[in-house]
This record gives C-alpha cells, sequence and structure tokens, in this order.
C-alpha cells in the first residue's frame, strides 16, 4: 500500500516538473516586457544605450531596465538643434513616454517625461515637477496646486495640464497606475509675448455687456479659469458693468475685461459667475 502512495505522490511530482519545464521552455515566467514612446518636433534619431534604433515617432518594448536615451533631431529650414539626453527606468508591463519640442533656443523648447517607481502600498500617486518652477497643475480640469507637488490620484485615465504665466501650457493624457508613482517632468516653453498680445486684440470679440448683482460679500471674485476651482485673480463690485468677451460651458461662466474700475490697466482678462450678473 505504502509503495502505491509513494509512486502515485512521484508521478504527480514527475507530472508537475514536465508542466513547469514547459512553461519555462514557453517564457511563462519572464516579466512582461516595458514600453516607451518617444515623439519629437522635428522628426529625430532615436538612440538607445547608444544604438541607433529608428526615427520619431518611435514606440518599442524593452525588458525592465534602466536606459540611457538620446534624441538627434534633424535641422529644419536651415536651423540645426542641440541633441537632447534623458535616463528612464522601464518598468514591467507600463510604457513610459518622452516628448521633446525643439526650437531655435531652449528658452522656446518644450519637453516632457513621464516615468514609474512602484510605491510599497496599493495608493496611485502623480508627482510633477516643471521648469519653472511654480507653474499651476491641473488633472481633469481641477486645479491642484503648484510644482513641485505630489498628490494622490486614483489609478486609471487622467488629463494632465501645466500651465505658468509667460510659458506656452502643457497638456498631456496620462495614466495612473495602483501600486505606483506616475512622476511627470515638463519643460514648459517661453510663449512669445507681442505676439499672443497681439492675438488677443484681434480675437476678443465683445459678446454682450453685463452688470454685476449686489451680493452679501460686497464684492463678486474674478477667477483664473470657468470654475471655483481656479485662483481669485480679481474683485468687481455691485453696479459696475463689463463686457463679456468669451462665456462657458452652459452660459454658466462668463469672461470679462476688467481693471479700470479699480484703478488698475484695463484690459486684464477673467471669469465671473452667471449666477451673479445680469444682462443689459
Amino acid at each position: 500500500m505504502k509503495k502505491k502512495i509513494i509512486s502515485g505522490i512521484l508521478s504527480i511530482i514527475g507530472i508537475l516538473l514536465v508542466g513547469l519545464s514547459i512553461l519555462y521552455f514557453l517564457n511563462f515566467f519572464e516579466p512582461q516586457k516595458a514600453g516607451i514612446l518617444i515623439e519629437s518636433d522635428p522628426i529625430a534619431t532615436i538612440f538607445i544605450d547608444g544604438q541607433e534604433m529608428g526615427k520619431t515617432p518611435y514606440e518599442a518594448e524593452f525588458k525592465p531596465k534602466e536606459i540611457m536615451i538620446k534624441i538627434k533631431p534633424e535641422s529644419l529650414e536651415g536651423q540645426i538643434f542641440d541633441d537632447y539626453e534623458t535616463k528612464v527606468n522601464l518598468i514591467s508591463g507600463i510604457k513610459t513616454v518622452v516628448i521633446k519640442t525643439f526650437r531655435e533656443s531652449e528658452d522656446y523648447s518644450s519637453g516632457v517625461v513621464v516615468s514609474f517607481e512602484k510605491v510599497s502600498n496599493n495608493n496611485s500617486y502623480v508627482t510633477v515637477v516643471s521648469i519653472p518652477d511654480n507653474a499651476q497643475v491641473l488633472i481633469d480640469d481641477k486645479v491642484y496646486g503648484y510644482t513641485p507637488m505630489r498628490i494622490t490620484v486614483p489609478g486609471g485615465d487622467h488629463n494632465l495640464l501645466v500651465v505658468a504665466d509667460k510659458y506656452l501650457k502643457k497638456q498631456l493624457p496620462i495614466r495612473v497606475y495602483k501600486g505606483y508613482k506616475l512622476t511627470a517632468f515638463v519643460k514648459l516653453a517661453k510663449s512669445n509675448e507681442p505676439e499672443q498680445t497681439q492675438v488677443e486684440q484681434k480675437v476678443d470679440e465683445v459678446l454682450f455687456r453685463i452688470k454685476i448683482d449686489k451680493v452679501d460679500t460686497g464684492f463678486l471674485r474674478v477667477r483664473e479659469g470657468a470654475s471655483v476651482g481656479f485662483p481669485e485673480v480679481g474683485q468687481v463690485k455691485p453696479g459696475e458693468e463689463y463686457d463679456v468677451i468669451e462665456t462657458g460651458e452652459n452660459n454658466k461662466w462668463y469672461k470679462i475685461k476688467f481693471g479700470e474700475n479699480e484703478g488698475l490697466p484695463a484690459g486684464r482678462q477673467g471669469w465671473v459667475s452667471a449666477e451673479f450678473v445680469t444682462k443689459i
């Protein structure tokens, strides 16, 4: 009886060993590969760990590891740009994104590197670092604060927006994973102030005029965007009248030009709630 039991156990062990050998042969136990996506403007040649890999947009999979990326842009209209290099840590089952825009000087160039790091719990985090510092961070149109910053964000797909005065905003989709910290390093490009001002003057068409209603606080807040989540950029008083140059979703917010009634330079812009104004 004992011999039969031992024989049966040995048979089961043998079957398991054969099965494991087959799975090993099929690379079943190898970790998932890591993805990399590199985009650039203008088109560039990509080098990874010193080896030429192709042109942008470049997308590939590698074994999880740290790699050195070099982006060598092509000349554009006779302009020659400096190469860009960065290190990224490729994580199993996750795509790392590198985006670089080359312009005539580094001040007017922009870039984004989105990388990931495993954390000790099952939470999901987003860290945003920027050049310049103190840029405003919005995720899914909600203001979270200013760089550098780290916040807890639910896993899934989100929209990241980084904004700073006198710089072009940078917006990109991000995918957050539970158990990982997503780090977005964002370099903003300086804006061309004279050109932007000229464009604004051309498109600022007056839609209609409003009068500020009486409010308990004695003033109505003017905000940077069409939501109470945006910071205050000024105040207007009951009885004052302003031109509306843009309307928000469902006409719940109005963008106005203000400043002249406060003794400040005219032409400042901001949003007020339609709930506390009257069309005239």
